[in-house]
């Protein structure tokens, strides 16, 4: 059996479950935060990427914190994390 921790959370899969786990349809989610239903099944299905003014009426609507929507992996996991480190490690040796 697989572990939690190696299941790669997308905002996507975040936003279908709250959304089932309140018991809400697409209809009465899309109106809420107005936007089309096209449009939230597309966020739901990671064919669209969320942004931070959508994360945030999500996490108005669902009450979590626009981090876990933004970054449902944690910070940590975004793409380029360690890169930016070494850059930021080589400005703090220049200064």
């Amino acid at each position: 059996m697989g572990s939690i921790d190696k299941v790669k959370l997308t905002s996507g899969k975040i936003l279908k479950a709250m959304r089932m786990r309140f018991g809400y349809t697409q209809a009465q989610v899309s109106e809420a935060i107005d936007i089309s239903v096209s449009n939230l099944s597309a966020l739901e299905n990671d064919r669209r990427n969320i942004g931070v003014e959508l994360a945030a009426k999500f996490s108005v609507l669902y009450g979590v914190r626009v981090e876990s929507l933004l970054f449902p992996n944690g910070i940590k996991k975004m793409q380029g994390y360690s890169s930016l480190l070494k850059k930021i490690e080589k400005l703090k040796d220049a200064a």
